[in-house]
């Protein structure tokens, strides 16, 4: 087995994007990130690692990495793969912190390369990925409607993503995140008076998108409104032309999995997020 690198998002998605499509929902996240790469990669503080692991059939795993910390992985064919790939990553990302990708691939991709730095993976997150490809749209909706977030609420969205981001253990600059978006068009809000709760799109796959960013202050918790904006801004996108929308889930909040679920999604796959931490030195007396 052998690893090619790509120089490019565009040389990557030429070689890898019918692997890719194989799971379009599951490789969502990899797919729509390489094809925003394609037309804009300006935005990034190092130079992406785009990467397969390929045997005499084809490829056999698929790595995408844009942010100092993490890389996103694919399911892989068979397992083996996955040593040879975390070997090529651990030569040109020693230092990387964590792991993204479908169960159990992740799991073992994590523990080879925690094994190659002496280190040990901790699963931080257990992800569900569901896709939608019609809305239910919930019984008693609450008073209000979607709209695209305006750039006036600026300071407002940001200190919600900040709240997000705490909420699901991740680490983001929110105001950077929130400026991109809504340069992008791609964040909304639920308006009942004034915005209640907000959700996101983005990732654009050949068939489908992806929601994330959903999160509704505390005070405005309980209503309803999660609900109708993710129903809201599902339609919006399917209306749009899109097949299917999907989005990743947190295990541990079984509010928001039932919120979803309520609405249209379907489970596809569980997928996990894994931090290297290093192993505590033991002294002998």
């Amino acid at each position: 087995m052998d690893v090619t690198r790509y120089p490019t998002a565009r040389d990557f998605l030429d070689d890898a994007e019918p692997f890719l499509l194989r799971a379009e929902v599951e490789n969502s996240l990899i797919l729509g990130i390489a094809r925003e790469l394609v037309v804009d990669d300006s935005g990034l503080a190092i130079t992406p690692y785009l990467a397969v692991v390929r045997d005499e059939d084809g490829i056999c795993v698929a790595a995408l990495r844009t942010l100092r910390t993490k890389l996103g992985i694919t399911r892989a064919t068979r397992n083996d793969a996955l040593a040879v790939l975390a070997a090529d990553v651990q030569s040109v990302a020693p230092t990387l912190l964590g792991v993204l990708g479908p169960e159990p691939s992740a799991r073992i991709f994590a523990d080879e390369l925690a094994t190659l730095r002496g280190a040990r993976a901790m699963r931080t997150v257990n992800q569900r990925i569901f896709e939608l490809r019609e809305v239910i749209a919930p019984d008693t909706p609450p008073p209000g409607e979607l709209r695209q977030a305006r750039a006036t609420e600026a300071a407002l969205l940001a200190s919600w993503i900040s709240g997000f981001l705490m909420e699901v253990r991740e680490v983001g600059d929110s105001e950077a995140l929130v400026a991109e978006r809504l340069r992008r068009g791609q964040i909304f809000v639920w308006d009942d008076g004034e915005p209640r709760t907000m959700a996101a799109w983005a990732g654009k796959t050949p068939h489908g998108v992806r929601v994330n960013f959903v999160y509704t202050p505390p005070e405005s918790r309980g209503r309803g409104y999660a609900s109708a904006c993710v129903a809201a801004l599902s339609q919006r996108l399917l209306d749009e032309g899109n097949d299917f929308c999907c989005l990743y889930t947190d295990l541990s909040n079984p509010i928001s999995n039932s919120i979803y679920q309520k609405i249209g999604y379907r489970p596809v796959s569980d997928a996990g997020f894994y931090r290297l931490v290093s192993r505590p030195n033991r002294c002998r007396m």
